[in-house]
Formats: C-alpha cells, structure tokens, sequence
C-alpha cells in the first residue's frame, strides 16, 4: 500500500497528496516522521505555498496540518478568509466581491475558493483545484480538480469544455 501522503515539492512550496481514507492523526504522524530531519533546510527560506490534493479537508484538518508543518520549521505563507479568494503560488490572495469571472489558466499550486458559481476561461491544470459552492464552468480543459456544491449544495455542477480531471 503506498503512503496515505504524498509530499511533492514545486517552486512555490509543496502539495500533499493526501488519500481519502487517511486519518488526521496519520497524516500528522507520517508529516512529522518525513519531514523530521529538514528543520535546518527550512529555517532561512521565504515562506512556502502549501496546497492539498486528494482528500477533501475539513478547516479544522487543515489548521492542524499547517500548524504541524509551522512546528516542523516550514515558513507557510500566512492566509486569510474572505468572500472569494484566488490563491496564487505565494500565496497571495485577490479579493472579489461579486460573482467570480476568472481570465487565464489556473496553474499546478493555485486555487479558487468561491461562495458563489466561477467561470474560467482558461484551463485548470494538473494539481490545481477549485472549489465552489455554486457551479464551475471551465471553458478549457479540467486537468486538475473541480468540486461545485462542496458545502452541501446539491444543485450545482461543473461543466468543462475539455475534462480530464477529478470532478
């Protein structure tokens, strides 16, 4: 069986690949274990980017997994809560107060966290992700993940001109 996370490194920080079947408490566990040795290698960085893939979080998982990753060493980019943030690889967050129209391709790293439907002309590539609780329309192709409705609503979709990713 391979591991319940998987840590993979970009030029703005890391992805966890985290399966849906692991435990909070084994994803901390397998994060101190892997990560336990790199103290000194984070100490003097500029803060990273941290992005997650594959199982759906909770905001108190999340919490727990960044601040596991602080006591690590890592130096994660600070965040904040908005309406609607769209989070670049610094982690820097562009703030809308409206609807959510979105010109460009959503890039490895990157991802949208809209309350309302988000339409992107451009593409959402591999280890991007989106997430709304309206719809997502994508007028490109889907490499990455899109989830509508991803607080409860049931009548929502996505729809991409080109799928080839997680929905």
């Amino acid at each position: 069986m391979s591991s319940p996370v998987i840590i993979k490194g970009n030029k703005w920080g890391i992805t966890l690949i985290i399966r849906e079947e692991a435990s909070i408490d084994s994803i901390i566990s397998i994060l101190r274990a892997k990560l336990h040795n790199t103290k000194s290698y984070y100490k003097n960085i500029r803060p990273i980017s941290i992005t997650f893939e594959g199982k759906k979080l909770t905001e108190d998982e999340t919490d727990a997994i960044l601040c596991t990753l602080r006591e690590i060493g890592l130096n994660i980019k600070p965040t904040q809560t908005t309406k609607y943030t769209i989070k670049d690889n610094h982690g820097d967050q562009l703030q809308c107060t409206e609807g959510l129209f979105f010109i460009g391709d959503i890039k490895s790293g990157h991802s949208i966290d809209a309350t309302e439907s988000v339409v992107i002309l451009g593409n959402v590539d591999t280890g991007a992700a989106v997430y709304s609780e309206g719809n997502i329309i994508i007028i490109g192709e889907l490499k990455g993940y899109a989830e509508s409705g991803y607080k409860g609503r049931k009548d929502t979709f996505v729809y991409s001109l080109i799928s080839g990713g997680n929905m």
